[in-house]
């Protein structure tokens, strides 16, 4: 599952280079199960995408959080659909899929491993 913020600082340069980071990070194991060995379309992964504009809060200050470093909705939503087209074209549409964007929903994660990657244009 991967969780998408999009920042004001965001442009297509970060998506291009973000999709093609999703797509060569090798996070699975092999067939002998040893670790970092394949990427997702070496493992024969799929993805579900969902747009999360909350990953850009900030809570340093206050007790409420600060979403003023999310990219504006419309803007966003390009990014965003850019970035599903450049995953889309190289796993297949039936591997990249995704939600409403902007819309609340529900999703469930089984998180096996335990390994949460924070993947960010700036680092």
């Amino acid at each position: 599952m991967l969780l998408v913020g999009i920042s004001i600082d965001d442009s297509m340069a970060e998506i291009d280079k973000l999709s093609k980071k999703v797509l060569s990070l090798r996070i699975f194991e092999d067939e002998s199960r040893n670790l970092w060995k394949k990427n997702i379309k070496e493992a024969n992964g799929e993805i579900l995408s969902v747009s999360q504009f909350t990953l850009m809060a900030k809570t340093k200050k206050g007790t409420k959080p600060d979403f003023h470093l999310a990219q504006k909705g419309h803007i966003a939503k390009e990014l965003y659909e850019e970035f599903l087209k450049l995953l889309r074209s190289d796993l297949g549409e039936e591997k990249v899929k995704d939600g409403e964007f902007g819309a609340m929903m529900s999703c469930s994660l089984t998180n096996e491993g335990p390994v949460t990657i924070i993947l960010d244009s700036d680092q």
